[in-house]
């Protein structure tokens, strides 16, 4: 995509953080937030996203539960804060679990069992910004990014597998310098507001089983015959791949 579905999305969430933060200390809303619930908001907003994207019910029910927490007033909901919440919080997480369990990673901490939110702020904070090669020459080579830009020149002999995981970014992956160990080199992708470009050699045959629903997948240029399938499956949401021939 000309323009990033991803950066647009950051990009336009942290403008709305400032403009909030602004418009919050001109004393615009009715009810002016402190310093510490300006950055509890944000930082839960964040986590929102990040239990949504990664379907982390707990996670996302616990990030919403805190923000009702820092807007009790002006929502009026004093009389249910603190308890009232988590408890409602842990038994809406029970709940959602039990109907998604298979679709959804699930941990529910009670009563002093509740985990301390403010290491796993940290720790999605670490990681917010992340680029993971584990491998680009043996046969299984695996890409992991998020929120950054990634070119990778896979320079294996013995190419079987590849697994591509990609949140709000862009990814380069040339395989011109590849062979197959077996004929087959099976792509797997698990990407979300990304661009995919692959680069393929012109002998190489592509098959693909991935439907990238709101987005776009083409293929620039064609086969010449002769060399090994490109088999790619997985999952593309809201994203452009290109397969190139180089």
């Amino acid at each position: 995509m000309r323009n990033k579905v991803s950066r647009i999305f950051w990009g336009v969430f942290f403008i709305a953080a400032a403009t909030f933060v602004v418009l919050n200390q001109m004393g615009i809303w009715t009810y002016k937030l402190g310093f510490w619930a300006i950055i509890g908001t944000i930082v839960f907003a964040l986590s929102l996203i990040d239990g949504i994207v990664n379907r982390r019910i707990t996670e996302g029910v616990f990030s919403v539960a805190f923000l009702l927490m820092i807007y009790a007033q002006p929502l009026h909901i004093t009389r249910l804060v603190p308890w009232t919440i988590l408890l409602a919080a842990i038994l809406i997480s029970i709940g959602l679990g039990i109907i998604f369990r298979n679709r959804f990673h699930t941990i529910v901490y009670a009563n002093k069992k509740i985990k301390d939110f403010r290491e796993k702020r940290e720790d999605f904070s670490n990681n917010l910004f992340t680029e993971t090669v584990t491998n680009d020459q043996g046969d299984h080579v695996v890409i992991n990014q998020t929120l950054s830009d990634v070119s990778r020149y896979i320079h294996s002999k013995e190419l079987e597998t590849i697994d591509v995981t990609s949140k709000f970014g862009d990814v380069n992956i040339y395989l011109d310098d590849a062979e197959s160990k077996n004929g087959i080199v099976n792509m797997n992708l698990d990407i979300m507001m990304s661009d995919l470009d692959i680069f393929v050699p012109l002998s190489w045959q592509v098959v693909n089983y991935v439907n990238p629903g709101i987005g776009d997948l083409r293929i620039e240029g064609a086969s010449n015959g002769g060399g090994p399938q490109l088999v790619i499956n997985g999952r593309a949401r809201f994203s452009d791949i290109k397969i190139k021939y180089i």
